[in-house]
This record gives structure tokens, sequence and C-alpha cells, in this order.
């Protein structure tokens, strides 16, 4: 790290140059455990802390999913193989951290430091959000920065680093009996900018954007004092005896000169810039009618910045796209690349929109009674995307169609040779529903190449009617392109009737 280099790249210009860039602000989510590891880290250290955190992101997402899924077994992020080993090492390269040569010494005496320091996890009293005591662990059991040496005979070419250079990373060795609960996801997670420890210049600024970051969309948040000083790992608490040792500020006019406020203008300042989503005012409340010295606790209010309230808007409408794919999926057994077209072409105004025309499709489903659902209501869909984006329908249909066992085929077929043949009156009615169809759409000749071959009449029922179509080519045209106009005018002969369809290209052999 060394000096602290802004990421340009972040620096907004306007709302649409705030939306390009947020595509490309990298988030990372931690376990509200491991984010509320009490001591007093240096940047570095914040920034190795959360490069574990990083690493772990394919786990914590996979874990996520399973749990969305509804899955049992496995709710940990570890398995238990990896448990029941004595210690994890993860690798952590220099590149993620975005460590450069100047800052190598700097990383070299975080890493001494990490494997010393005090730390605390907090235990909650059960079914509570209160704190019953904290447990104080050695989370860090090795931490090293390798280096080869220039030469197997370890004999010296030229004068670096005493003939050693580094390999380019971190390796971090951490005790398994505290990883099931540092890195419990049952408390939830902290999603956050993952370069935080690195556009920082004051070393508490991360642990408190970190600590605000889950009431950000409540506004404001009130926590006890003391908690909140044994978190930046400013006091140790001795919750048994109720003693405070080791105060490093223990006056409160103290404490907020040489932490809070240097923080609250540095966030304030990165707000403004569009570099984090937050910052906050703070204000100290007292209790028993108190009103100086330390107070009971502190009530941070929290801002949002431009960017953070267009995360927040983004995130809604995320949340809103999500549970449309999930209903589609789940009411129309389709699948997410069924639906990628979808995902692909969303844009925040497609939103209301789309729930418009997804609440429709079950009004369309009832009166057209498509026999392919899932390539009717995909093919609508898909539809509503083109007019969407161009304003044109673009002639592309997504047919989806299951397979029929050879035993089923010859089962339909055998049952259709059974269908009561159409009377010439039936014929007639029928002609003239494809004659209508073809003033309205004379282009589409997929009505020269259907067929009624069956019929079959039930008192106080709709009746029913059987056609034949060549291929999937022509099925695909007429029950999922066309239906809507097809259903109208066979309505108008046949009220209510049933449909139903084979392809069978014997049909048309003598045309």
């Amino acid at each position: 790290m060394g000096k602290k280099k802004k990421n340009e790249n972040l620096v907004m210009k306007g709302d649409n140059g705030l939306i390009a860039e947020l595509a490309e602000v990298k988030w990372v989510k931690q376990p509200v455990i491991y984010t509320l590891l009490s001591g007093d880290f240096s940047l570095m250290q914040m920034n190795i802390i959360i490069g574990i955190s990083n690493e772990l992101q394919d786990r914590i997402n996979d874990y996520l999913n399973r749990r969305k899924r509804g899955e049992k077994g496995q709710l940990s992020l570890f398995t238990q193989e990896e448990i029941d080993k004595e210690a994890i090492t993860f690798k952590i390269n220099f590149s993620s951290l975005n460590i450069r040569p100047d800052a190598y010494d700097e990383l070299d005496q975080a890493c001494k430091n990490l494997i010393g320091l005090n730390m605390s996890y907090p235990i909650y009293q059960e079914g509570t959000t209160k704190i019953k005591e904290r447990a104080y662990i050695n989370l860090f059991n090795r931490v090293v920065v390798p280096t080869n040496l220039d030469d197997a005979n370890n004999s010296k070419t030229y004068n670096y680093k005493n003939g050693k250079r580094r390999k380019g990373w971190i390796e971090i060795t951490m005790l398994t009996k505290n990883l099931s609960d540092v890195f419990d996801m049952s408390k939830g997670y902290v999603n956050h900018i993952a370069t935080i420890a690195q556009i920082c210049s004051k070393k508490r600024t991360p642990r408190i954007y970190i600590y605000l970051q889950r009431w950000k969309n409540y506004g404001s948040k009130t926590v006890n004092f003391l908690e909140f000083k044994e978190y930046l790992g400013l006091i140790t608490w001795d919750r048994k005896n109720d003693i405070i040792k080791d105060d490093v500020y223990p006056k409160y006019s103290v404490f907020c000169a040489n932490v809070l406020e240097p923080v609250r203008l540095e966030m304030k300042q990165l707000s403004e810039s569009n570099l984090i989503d937050i910052s906050f005012d703070y204000e100290p409340i007292y209790k028993n009618g108190r009103k100086r010295g330390n107070p009971d606790e502190m009530k941070f209010i929290i801002h949002l910045s431009s960017m953070g309230k267009m995360i927040t808007q983004k995130s809604k409408v995320n949340k809103e796209l999500s549970d449309i794919i999930e209903y589609l999926k789940k009411e129309y057994t389709v699948c997410d690349n069924d639906l990628s077209f979808i995902t692909e072409s969303f844009t925040d105004s497609m939103l209301p929109l789309l729930k418009q025309e997804v609440t429709a499709l079950k009004e369309k489903e009832l009166r057209y009674r498509p026999t392919n659902r899932t390539g009717y209501i995909l093919m609508c869909l898909k539809n509503f995307v083109e007019r969407f984006k161009s304003e044109y329908v673009v002639e592309d249909a997504v047919v989806i169609d299951e397979k029929k066992s050879e035993k089923e085929e010859k089962d339909e077929k055998k049952e259709s040779n059974h269908k009561p043949m159409p009377t010439e009156e039936d014929l007639e009615k029928f002609n003239t529903v494809l004659e209508e169809i073809r003033k309205q759409i004379p282009d589409t000749v997929a009505f020269n190449f259907i067929k009624l071959y069956g019929i079959i009449r039930t008192p106080s029922e709709p009746v029913s009617l059987y056609f034949v179509v060549p291929n999937e080519f022509y099925y695909t045209e007429i029950e999922v392109r066309n239906l809507e106009i097809f259903r109208e005018k066979l309505y108008e002969f046949f009220p209510d009737c049933n449909v139903h369809f084979k392809i069978d290209s014997s049909y048309f052999i003598k045309l």
C-alpha cells in the first residue's frame, strides 16, 4: 500500500458516470462475526483481514445459494474434512491487496504483529443480540511472506534483501478450532467495498465503515459505548467483574478527537467523492439524568452518498427482478438459462413494464390455453423484451418441447386413430377460421399446413379439437408465435374449445 493512492476510476462525473462506474466497484461479503473481531488493526492488517474474506467469496456465495434453495446438509463454509484438520492455510496474492514494492517492509511488520495481536469475537446471549461475553483467541497461528533464495546454494548473485526476494503472496494459517465460530454465516454477512482499507488514510476508518454498513438502510444505529470501544480494540472489558482495563482514551472528548472525528471527516470526504457509499454523524446518549462525561451509548446517524443511494435503488430493483425470475421458474418450470434473454437485456426502466407483462401472462394463458404452455410464455416474454429494446417484435421463437418416449409416441398415435372424424360442417367452420386468419396475416404460410383430424364432443363440456402439423416449425409458428389470433378466430366458431396438437408428416404426403 505505502502512500495512499485513490482509485481514479471511481471519481464520478454526474449520475451517468456514477452508473457506469458502479459496475467496476468490487464488493466483498464478510460473515458478521468475522467483521466484529476486536482489535486495533493497522490499515495493512485490515487489508489482509479483508483479503482472507475475499479468498472465501466462492464458498460464501455457494453457501448462500444452498440456503436459498433450501438445501440441508453442509451449512458451513468449510467441509467436515477441513474442520477435522488442525489448521487451514490461505494464500493471498500481493496483487489482490494492491501492495506495491515500497510497502513490503510495512507488510512484513503487519504480518509479524498479526500473530501476537489480541483479538476477540462476541458470543451473544441465546436468542438475543446482547453480548454475553467475548472469546479471546489467537486467530492467526502463522503468517508468513514466502521468499526465494537466489540459487540452491544460497550464494548471492546480487544484493537484494540479504539474497532473498518475496514470492508475491502471503500464507496465513488459521486454527480450525476457531473457524466455525468466527466464520459462522448464521448471523448473516456484511457486504461492503472490498478496497476500503486501500483508499483510507486513517487506520480506524475501515473498521467503522464496515461496522456501520449493517445499518445503512435504517438511517441510524444506537450502540453501547463500551462495546463500541471494545470492538475497536481500545479497551479490555472484564464483564464478570465489570472492570475496564487498558483504556487507550479514557475521556470521551479525547476519544472523539483521536478516533471518531478524524474518521467522520475522512468518510465524509470519501463519500462526497463517491469513493464510498456512506458517511456518518454521531451524538452521545446519557442516561439517569447525566449530561457530561463518558456516554452510555452512541447514536450514529448514517448518510448515503450519491453512490449509496444509487446502490440502494439498484438493490431494490435487483431484488424485484430476482423475485420475478424465481416466480417464472417455479410457475412455468423453466431455468435461469431459459430466461437469460431477460437478465441480459434488463435495465432499471424495464422493471415496471416487465411486472405488467408477467401479470398479464396468466390472463393470456387462460384466454388462449396454449398446448405448449412454456413455449408460449417464453415467446410472450421474448416479444416483450424485443419490443422494449427496439419497438418491434423480432421474429424469433423460443420453443421448449419435451421429448416423448417411443412408447408414448406409439400410444399417442394409436389413440389418435380412434378420434371421431370432424363433420363436413366442422371442416367448413375450420376453413373459415383459416381464411379469416390469412386475411389478417397474409404473409404467414404456416396455416396452409394444419389439418383438423379429430373432434370430441362431450355433453356440457367445450368441444375438443385435434390438429396435426407436419413438423415442429409449423407447430411453433401456429401455436406459439401466432397463438393469439389463432385462438381468437377459433373461438368465434368453436367457443371455448380445447386444443390438442400432434406432429405427423404422414398426413401431408399427398396434398
